[in-house]
Order: C-alpha cells, then structure tokens, then sequence
C-alpha cells in the first residue's frame, strides 16, 4: 500500500470525526461526496514533483504538518477598498459583523455555502463530484464554508462586491478549506474582489475553490489579492465556465505567503467568448509561487489573452505555467500568452513552462516568456540624471508592472492594487 504523507494521514484519520460538524452532515447526498472527495484523496495523496503539473512546487513543508503557537489577534476592519457590499470569513466561518449585506440589489442573492447547504441545496455541488486533482478532492472531503454568489439575468451590480478572507492565529486545525460558487445568469454583470489576509505571522493552510459559472453574455471582473502570513500555505484553484458571448477577467496579485499556488482553468463554451487571465506576483526572501493555468478553447470563434508578470527578490521563486489547448474544429480562435520575470537578486529564481496544444488549424495563438535584471544602461541613465540609484530602481520596477497593472480595467481596484504594489517596493 502507498505510504502517504504524514498530514494525508492525519486527514483521512480524523475525517469520521470532522465530518459530525461539517456543513450538510445530516444530508445523504453531501456526505456521499464528501466520502468520495476523501477516497480520491486517500489514492492521491497531496501532489508530488512526479506530477508534471506540480514538478516544479514541492509540497513537503506543507504534508509534514504545521504547527501554530501564536495567540489570535482581533480581527481589524479594513479600510484600504472601499466597498458596500462585504462579506467576511475569518478563519473559514462567516463573520456576521464584519460583513456588510443589507443592502444587496433585487436579483443578486450572496450567502455563505454552510446556510445553502443546511437548506439542502445540493445542487450547488451536484458537478463537483471528487475528481483527478488530489487537492480538490481533499477540498470536497472537508469543505467547510465558503460564499454563494448568484445573479439573476440581465442584474448588473455597478458596485465592486468585496470577499474577505480572514486567518487569525489559534484555529485547531491550521486549515482553511472553502468552497465558493458564483452563478450568473444571462445578461448579468459584477465585480469581485476577493482579499485573502491574516492578522499576525500565524502558520496555516489554506485551500480555497471556486467553481464559476457564466451564462451567456455575462460579464464578470474577478480581482483577487493574496496577502496571507509569510509562513502560511495557500493553494487555491479557480474553475470558471464560459458560455456563448460571456467575458471572465481575472486579475491576481499575490504577495503573501511562504508558498502559495494559483490554478486557474476556464473552459469556453461558447462563440464570441471572451477569457482574460492576468496578474502580478512579488516575491522576496525564500517565498515561492506558482501560477499555473489551463485555458481550453472547445467550440469555434471566441478568444482569450494572458499576461503574468513577476517581480523577484532575495531567494525567493516564481513559478508560470500557461497552457492554452483548442480543441480539433474550434476554429477561428485567438489566444495569447505572456510572461515576464525581473530578477532584483542573483539569489532569485524563476520557471517559465508556456504551451500551446492546437489541434485546428485556423487559428490565431502566441506565446512567449522572458526573465532578466533591471537594464544596467537605464539606471546609469537615471543616476546621472541626478536620480538616486534605490529611486531608480523603484522607477523602472514601477514601470515594469505598470502595463499589467493597467489590464485591471476597474479603475477603484486599479488603483487599490497599485498602491499595495507601491508599498511593498519599500522593502526593495
């Protein structure tokens, strides 16, 4: 029999015991899959470098198990993005008072999945049965709460609706393991903004899903900043169905965490469709990284684009893998990918792995993927021109992210992320 990883075991040997309190415990139908997720699981294992799509992030300080002495710290609201709409979870349960919903247009209905599932609404998981993918089989096994998203057609929320994440120290189990939906019908539009933050320097885990459904011509702009404890672990999957003439965008800006993983995949399932993947990551000291995508392209006539940029310093490391596959007949298709790196030390490491997988032939695709230092010539420039050389340095680091910065077409969050950039170029 496989030996499994030390906290594969402690999971699979304390599930009977978390599943008594777990959200639709007393519905056949949710603890079925549950118990399928935790199979899945058993037979998987957290993913390994044998795993292509994980050989270049190594798990073993995360399934060794974590431990957290730190005392909790009050939650703090925070005033950074101004937003109507909030809904707050603090270590994996929603928080009432620091949310805001009372005032949620007709239409739009935002709960969390624990009230969802205590009304036996197991539709909302009907087509997330446990799969191949060890980590979302572990997230099905133990999902604990999570938002509920749902739009009716034609709704248009003009206001940016606001996620928050919260990790305070002193949770028993160190792990954070949410299940979101978001459903929009045709015609309706929204902004989100999720912000996965902790209060204090806490060691965790963190495992957020989210499965996004677009109807036809909908619009979504997902934003998603992740902040979370320098010594935590965040690994987080997005699952975004696209249909005729929707636009899913998504923007991430990861700076937190001792290792963190964004995995997104988005099917096109519709003509004239339209995916925009894009985001930054600032890395220093030993963090790590990995951003890894999976946009596939099943019918004819619809596009997607992909810009990630990084900015690396002291030994930390930054991980891309990009795959755009289009399916055989879905012709006349655009897809686009880029990814760029800066290097700020010689320490600083980075791992680009950008695919095509095409099987039509009228298409239109690139990609491409660089990585280097700051231009010598340029700051020479700038220091003869009277400019200090750290000034010069935050300049042409500014304007290496600025182009990706300015994909985030919303401009409250565009200017939300810039500063959040801005600050942590202090640090450089």
């Amino acid at each position: 029999m496989k030996q499994l990883t030390p906290l594969a075991q402690d999971y699979i040997g304390r599930f009977d015991t978390a599943l008594q309190s777990l959200p639709g415990h007393d519905n056949p139908g949710i603890t079925a899959l549950r118990k399928s997720g935790l199979e899945t699981f058993s037979k998987l294992d957290f993913p390994n470098h044998r795993i292509e799509e994980w050989r270049f992030t190594n798990l073993n300080a995360l399934t060794k198990g974590i431990t957290d002495d730190v005392l909790a710290e009050p939650i703090a609201r925070s005033e950074a993005f101004d937003a109507h709409i909030i809904f707050t979870l603090v270590n994996g349960q929603i928080d009432l008072g620091n949310s805001v919903l009372d005032n949620l247009p007709e239409g739009m209905r935002l709960t969390s999945l624990a009230t969802e599932l205590a009304k036996g609404r197991t539709e909302l998981l009907e087509t997330e049965a446990a799969e191949n993918r060890s980590v979302v089989a572990l997230n099905t096994a133990f999902m604990e709460d999570g938002f509920v998203l749902e739009l009716d057609e034609n709704v248009k929320v003009d206001a940016p609706i606001l996620i928050r994440f919260v990790s305070n120290g002193g949770s028993p189990t160190n792990a954070r393991h949410l299940r979101n939906i978001v459903h929009l019908g045709a015609g309706a539009e929204a902004t989100l903004v999720e912000e996965h933050v902790s209060n204090g320097g806490h060691a965790y885990f963190s495992n957020p899903m989210t499965k996004i459904s677009l109807e036809e011509g909908a619009k979504l702009h997902h934003y998603r900043l992740q902040n979370e404890s320098k010594t935590a672990f965040h690994l987080s999957m997005v699952d975004c169905d696209i249909k005729d003439g929707a636009f899913y965008d998504n923007f991430t800006l990861s700076l937190g965490a001792r290792l963190s993983r964004n995995e997104i995949s988005a099917d096109i399932l519709g003509s004239g469709a339209t995916c925009a993947l894009n985001g930054a990551y600032l890395m220093r000291d030993k963090q790590h990284c990995d951003t890894t995508t999976l946009t596939r392209h099943l019918v004819p006539e619809n596009d997607s684009r992909q810009i990630y940029k990084g900015v690396l310093d002291g030994e930390s490391r930054g991980i891309f893998q990009g795959k755009i596959h289009i399916a055989e007949d879905a012709q006349q298709v655009a897809g686009d990918q880029l990814s760029k790196a800066l290097l700020l030390s010689d320490r600083a490491t980075v791992a680009c792995k950008p695919e095509l997988e095409i099987y039509a032939d009228d298409v239109k695709c690139s990609h491409g993927a660089t990585s280097g230092e700051l231009d010598e010539d340029a700051l020479f420039y700038m220091q003869s021109r009277g400019i200090q050389e750290d000034e010069a340095r935050k300049i042409l680091i500014t304007a290496f992210l600025t182009d990706v910065i300015d994909e985030i077409e919303t401009e409250a969050v565009r200017t939300y992320f810039a500063k959040i950039a801005t600050d942590w170029l202090e640090g450089v």
